[in-house]
């Protein structure tokens, strides 16, 4: 290829890798979310009691996250090593191994065991982001770049949401079509799951043809070794010693240089996982990817994106750039978790606690046979699988809908700093509404849940990246961005993995009600944490529309053009 043409290329926003990037990324969620239409009505056909089902369901959740959380950044170190496509894809079929098991699984403790292998097997969670970035040499074309992947994901999502609720029982659904007798019959989870694993299957056959690797150690390594020694080619030193029959003499040394280059390389390769696997302390301890969450759950607050689908930049003079940033001995030695980041923290953990133990218990509450007619504070709403794979695909298209539109508008026009606080303030009517949902008249039973889902999307979108934002600029220094948001993500991470079951217990012991003031009362101590939350003062931030972005075709100024700026109240944000 010309040198010219190189160059260019090289510049180029990178659509057809991010496609092929995408189509891998598109398949995870088919498996993750699908799972949460059936998972209480699956632990009891496989002998939980029906009481305890909730907290079981809520395992089944979190067992994946668990193991994932344990195993991304190592493979996060292998993919520094051997490259990300391999990792990526050794990943996607870790995720279709589990979904197979998953749906194959005849007791509850086999299905818990396939989830906790897919979790362990996938390193996606500290590889899929990072090859984003090495595709990008175009600083911007990071906002459009990066506004792919959530938007992906939530995509994802809805077909998975979807796919779950109407193909689990198909021999209950459609007994025309599937028999009683038949394997889907006796596996009655098993075709939503194979339906997923011929998804991610279709995904790992297209990454092996035309994903290209992106990690450029591993692209050095690969270029170096498909380049014959230049002592092979090496036909012009001919003298009078030079044997008449030199090809024996060249396969043979050329075996000997190739085995100790596979020694060697083999030792090097396998001290630098090593020593990249020493780096795990200066990264996020705790972290994971397979939570149906609409705000991106490996945020990084190095980046503009905030978790979210757009680029919202915080001027330089309130947090000077890295690359401007001496590292002088008084801004190293600054202390990174000062008061400020550490309560928005725990207002970042807070709301991941009641955000992820409400998307997973609302299926519970929605399939849970009623105790008695009417106001119902003990038992569920008696719907089917159905009705629960249309309620949760219709919620990842509210909270498409919301990332995309509502919230640049709404931060446009409230600021950064209320855009956080009045979400979070708002957030426990979410909860408080839950049960009494169950004494509307039926028409209204619909709307009702909706009313919470577009509730629960709206605050947990809107404040949760502002809140970020206020911990960028809480930050000291450039220099602790690392630490600091390794904290954050790993609090995060740990909160979300914990309350599915912890909720689902509360459920199980004190019935629907109790769960769902369970999350009111969490969303309340995140109102009262308010009292000692430190004002930050943010007087102007660039928010570009990376939705709009991700969908033009032209220039990445056109989306710059969809940009607002975001001004305080009386000089404040």
């Amino acid at each position: 290829m010309p040198t010219g043409n190189a160059v260019r290329d090289k510049d180029a926003f990178p659509t057809k890798q991010l496609i092929v990037l995408g189509i891998c990324r598109f398949s995870e969620p088919i498996a993750f979310n699908s799972i949460l239409a059936y998972s209480s009505v699956m632990v009891q056909d496989l002998g939980i009691p029906e009481k305890e089902a909730a907290f079981y369901a809520g395992l089944l959740v979190s067992a994946y996250a668990v193991a994932e959380a344990l195993t991304a950044l190592g493979w996060g170190a292998i993919s520094d090593v051997y490259g990300r496509k391999p990792v990526a894809l050794i990943g996607l079929g870790g995720v279709a191994l589990s979904s197979l098991l998953f749906g194959l699984a005849p007791t509850y403790w086999v299905a818990l065991l396939a989830r906790f292998i897919g979790g362990a097997l996938n390193g996606n969670v500290a590889v899929m982001q990072t090859m984003v970035a090495e595709m990008v040499t175009n600083p911007e074309h990071e906002p459009r770049a990066y506004a792919t992947q959530p938007f992906v994901w939530t995509l994802g999502g809805i077909i998975g949401s979807a796919m779950g609720g109407f193909l689990a029982q198909p021999a209950k659904y459609y007994p025309n079509v599937f028999s009683q007798d038949g394997i889907f019959g006796r596996f009655p989870y098993l075709l939503p799951n194979l339906f997923a694993v011929v998804s991610i299957v279709l995904a790992i056959i297209q990454g092996i043809i035309f994903l290209e690797e992106t990690n450029p150690n591993a692209r050095q390594n690969a270029a170096a070794a498909a380049t014959p020694a230049a002592a092979d080619h090496d036909d012009d030193d001919v003298d009078e010693r030079t044997p008449l029959n030199r090809e024996h003499l060249r396969v043979r040394d050329s075996v000997s240089r190739h085995s100790r280059s596979s020694h060697h390389s083999f030792r090097e390769r396998s001290g630098s996982v090593i020593e990249a696997i020493r780096e795990i302390r200066k990264k996020p301890s705790f972290m994971e990817d397979s939570m149906p969450l609409p705000i991106d759950q490996r945020f990084d607050i190095r980046r503009t994106s905030f978790g979210t689908m757009h680029s919202v930049k915080i001027p330089h003079e309130i947090l000077p750039d890295i690359a401007s940033t001496p590292s002088t001995p008084s801004t190293a030695s600054k202390k990174p978790f000062n008061f400020t980041v550490i309560m928005l923290t725990i207002s970042l953990s807070i709301i991941a606690w009641h955000q992820m133990a409400y998307i997973t218990n609302l299926p519970i509450y929605i399939l849970d046979e009623p105790v008695k007619a009417g106001l119902d504070f003990t038992g569920g709403l008696g719907y089917d699988i159905h009705d629960v794979g249309t309620y949760l695909a219709v919620n990842g298209v509210i909270a498409l809908f919301i990332q995309a539109v509502i919230f640049p508008v709404f931060v446009r026009n409230v600021g950064v700093w209320y855009s956080f606080i009045i979400p979070i303030i708002l957030y426990p009517t979410t909860y408080i509404l839950g049960p009494f949902i169950s004494s509307f008249p039926e028409k209204l039973i619909s709307p009702g849940i909706y009313l919470t889902l577009i509730l629960q999307a709206f605050f947990g979108i809107v404040s949760f990246p502002c809140a970020l934002i206020l911990l960028k600029n809480a930050t000291p220094s450039p220099l602790v961005l690392g630490r600091v948001n390794g904290l954050a993500m790993s609090a995060c991470c740990l909160a979300r993995t914990i309350s599915p079951p912890l909720v689902g217990l509360i459920y199980s012991l004190g019935g629907s009600a109790a769960a769902w003031w369970s999350l009111a009362a969490a969303a309340g101590v995140g109102i009262l944490q308010l009292i000692w939350m430190p004002r930050e003062k943010v007087e102007r931030v660039e928010v570009d529309n990376g939705f709009k972005a991700a969908l033009a075709n032209g220039d990445f100024d056109e989306a710059i053009e969809d940009g607002s700026i975001i001004d305080g109240h009386d000089g404040r944000v």
